[in-house]
């Protein structure tokens, strides 16, 4: 804090000013509360592919391998396999790109979030497992081997205390790995991917997700950590040594940072000490799904920074590194704070010309902070220490190195330790190399002094950031659960309560979420008739309506993705359902109707050969229903029971009233669809949901809802009929739609008005609002209005809106 004589006298920026030209971010946010919660009520049911987690485990086994007998075991190692890499790439990006398609569709970015967690735990938990594999392996191979005084015995024990040692370094070289080859699909597919579907590249932040204090496995492993930190704030002996850096770093900035940010109070040495994070962390580790690291990242976190900043996930404009030399760098250095290093003068962003004195006198309060401290020390010995473990051909403990250096041990204790080395260390080149060391950094010159300190300020809050975003995805995958065991992966679908991340391909059809569904009915009229005659003959019905009414269409079924909800003597209802992983194949109603045609080319075929045998002819009515919601299934002694709305409205549409088609006026209209209203005074023999009576024969009704579907999967032209071919406003819409082996089909469709029927005949008289829809099948009716839009086409570059497409309609299903 500054006193009030100094600020009285030196001008300083107020906080908002200070930190206006400061990157800044806003909080991570996850997104887990939306989802369910699984079996245990504490966690979220996740399973990933099977598929993915085998190649995973193969790859992390084989590169594990590699790297031991390359590196300790001295055996020609096992050549690594391309294949396995290449392998779990497409696995990940195969997850990937099957979620982010669901996400798109259901709005529900949390899932990709959830997979990226997922994941991580996974391999962060398989490197685990693959190691303590390992060395059981060679255990239980030595303890075959130990009745024996044999040299593979003694081979083996030595190869246990090489794995024990460096458990560290392997475990790290194999996450590091994994974790950069997923790092690269995501950089060159994934991210892209995101983008353009969601636009949303990352919906987890790249440097939480990829933290390389998630792939340490642990804070104390001094050689793996300084390789992206100081390791001032790590030493295992010296567990107040973050907390003292914070408040150190915290207080220079007091005045320019929120108070949530400021440290907390001083602890007493007896509540947290180091042996409280060691047992922390063993008692993480020994938890479920327990990962390495999470305890000591938690004790750091509690003994140094308030709830507030790291359970809340609070961001400050120290979370950004590149502020740091944003500041330092934002004047230029002279006097007492030069350094020997010339670093480009970054744009002055702050524009109060009072801001270069002010940043001096910053500079020099930093730098005073600093200097003659137990910190700089530290600092200083601990930079200097990799490349004198590097000198030392990494004989001597990094952190030994950073003790003597830093002067916390004295040369008599060095030389105990050295003795104590298992690896045979000289202790007197090693104390040489130290004291040669030792005395450049006591002669160090001031300005090259001061560039370290500053360079310090900018990797500790890279490491302050990190250590905070460890925790956020270690709480994250705290939550996750995931299930391995097929029972437990049983138990959370039968409740709803599993979220499933598989392979496209591991999908199989009965799995598939439906989204909506159509149904066709086809009402089979004249089959009473045709079975009596050929009784009558001593011919066999059953094997004449298989092979040339059943058959036919069964074999159509495969072309149009349906199929038989039930088949009766005088009905055949078929569906076809949208599943939310093809989207390719959202085209039931255009299915529907393309079957339906299919269907009574059939049935023409066989009246052809019925009136050559002088057999009754059999007629058909066909109706299709959409819903937008997929089905309800009922189970009887394992059999299917298929429970839609949609039935029943295809089973009306299908229909025929025996009153119209007993009539004159029946008589002459052939075949089609005609739909009226009854007079006032008139009673519908056949019930039905909208009042009205049909006329059916050899023709196909679809109700509004799939009339509206349809128009939602293909681009139609629209055909007003000329006078002659159709009474009232009746008029045409003339699509194309591809069926599922791609072979291309014209499809007409008419909306027609519904008129009155006085008992007699329909009359001139519209019903308001009455439309119904057929799908034509006269050759010539459809041969006319393919060729009025290949016309119109030439004729009429931009087609005018009607009233048609002005009229009000349901909305659309995509």
């Amino acid at each position: 804090m500054v006193s009030l004589f100094d600020s009285l006298i030196h001008w300083r920026p107020d906080a908002e000013e200070f930190t206006a030209p400061l990157q800044s971010k806003k909080p991570f946010k996850l997104l887990f509360d939306r989802l369910p919660t699984g079996i245990d009520n504490n966690r979220i049911d996740v399973a990933l592919s099977q598929e993915f987690m085998d190649r995973c485990r193969l790859f992390v086994r084989r590169s594990m391998m590699h790297d031991v007998t390359e590196n300790y075991w001295g055996e020609p190692p096992p050549p690594p396999d391309n294949k396995d890499l290449q392998a779990l790439r497409e696995g990940y990006a195969g997850l990937m790109e099957l979620t982010v398609d669901r996400a798109r569709k259901h709005n529900r970015l949390e899932m990709v979030q959830l997979l990226q967690f997922s994941v991580v735990k996974f391999l962060l938990g398989l490197v685990g497992q693959e190691y303590d594999r390992l060395r059981s392996q060679v255990q239980r191979a030595k303890g075959l081997d130990s009745h024996q005084s044999s040299g593979r015995s003694v081979q083996l024990h030595d190869r246990l205390v090489l794995l024990a040692r460096n458990e560290p370094a392997i475990r790290y070289r194999i996450t590091r790995r994994l974790f950069r080859e997923l790092l690269k699909i995501e950089n060159m597919r994934l991210g892209k991917l995101r983008k353009s579907v969601l636009g949303l590249s990352w919906p987890i932040p790249k440097p939480l997700l990829f933290n390389p204090m998630l792939q340490l496995p642990s804070l104390w492993a001094d050689e793996q950590v300084m390789g992206h930190y100081p390791l001032v704030c790590t030493d295992r002996e010296d567990p107040d040594a973050f907390d003292r850096v914070n408040r150190l770093v915290t207080g220079l900035f007091a005045d320019f940072l929120p108070s949530w940010c400021w440290g907390t109070e001083p602890l007493d040495p007896f509540d947290s000490t180091c042996s409280d994070i060691q047992t922390s962390a063993r008692r993480s580790q020994g938890e479920q799904d327990g990962l390495v690291g999470y305890g000591e990242i938690l004790m750091l976190l509690k003994r140094s920074l308030q709830p507030a900043e790291y359970e809340s996930g609070n961001c400050s404009w120290l979370d950004i590194p590149e502020n740091i030399d944003r500041i330092v760098y934002s004047a230029r250095h002279s006097g007492g704070i030069r350094t020997d290093h010339v670093v480009p003068l970054l744009q002055t962003t702050w524009p109060n010309d009072k801001w270069p004195g002010f940043h001096h006198r910053l500079m020099k309060q930093i730098l005073k902070a600093f200097h003659g401290s137990r910190i700089e020390r530290d600092l200083l010995a601990c930079h200097a220490a990799p490349a004198v473990y590097q000198e030392l051909n990494r004989q001597v403990p990094v952190r030994l190195i950073c003790q003597y250096l830093a002067g916390r041990m004295t040369r008599r204790e060095l030389q105990r330790k050295l003795n104590s080395l298992q690896n045979k260390a000289v202790p007197v080149q090693v104390v040489k190399v130290l004291e040669r060391m030792l005395s450049i950094i006591k002669s160090m010159p001031g300005p090259r002094r001061r560039r370290r300190v500053f360079s310090f300020l900018r990797h500790f809050a890279l490491f302050r950031r990190d250590l905070k975003q460890a925790y956020q995805a270690h709480v994250a995958m705290r939550r996750i659960h995931l299930l391995v065991r097929p029972e437990d992966i049983e138990l959370s679908r039968r409740n709803g309560s599993l979220l499933e991340f598989p392979l496209r391909r591991e999908l199989k059809p009965e799995q598939h979420r439906i989204r909506n569904h159509v149904i066709l009915k086809a009402d089979v009229r004249g089959s009473t008739a045709i079975t009596s005659e050929l009784r009558n003959r001593n011919l066999n019905p059953a094997s004449h309506f298989s092979l040339n009414f059943f058959e036919p269409i069964n074999k159509l079924l495969e072309s149009f993705g349906a199929k038989k909800v039930f088949i009766e003597g005088d009905a055949v209802i078929l569906s076809i359902f949208e599943y939310e992983d093809t989207p390719y194949q959202w085209l039931c109603v255009s299915h529907a109707c393309g079957l339906a045609n299919k269907i009574l080319q059939v049935v023409d075929t066989q009246n052809v050969k019925n009136r050559q045998n002088e057999l009754p002819e059999l007629e058909l009515g066909l109706g299709i229903a959409f819903s937008e919601e997929a089905p309800a299934f009922l189970y009887d002694e394992g059999h299917e029971i298929m429970i839609s709305p949609a039935i029943n409205r295809a089973d009306q549409l299908s229909s025929c009233s025996a009153a119209v088609r007993r009539s004159a006026y029946g008589g002459g209209l052939g075949c089609g669809v005609m739909v009226m209203a009854p007079a006032a005074s008139e009673t519908v023999n056949k019930e039905s949901s909208d009042k009205l009576i049909r006329y059916n024969v050899n023709g196909i009704e679809l109700d509004e809802p799939a009339y509206y579907k349809l128009k939602s999967e293909l681009s139609f032209r629209r055909i007003v009929l000329e006078v002659g071919r159709r009474a009232l406003n009746d008029h045409l819409l003339v699509g194309r739609y591809p069926d599922l082996e791609g072979n291309m089909h014209a499809l007409v469709i008419r909306e027609g008005v519904v008129t009155v029927w006085d008992g007699e005949q329909a009359g001139l008289e519209a019903v308001d609002g009455g439309f119904y829809y057929e799908v034509i099948r006269d050759p010539e009716l459809i041969a006319y209005a393919i060729e009025q839009t290949t016309r119109r086409r030439h004729t009429l570059p931009d087609t005018p809106a009607t009233a048609e497409e002005d009229r009000p309609r349901p909305g659309l299903f995509h």
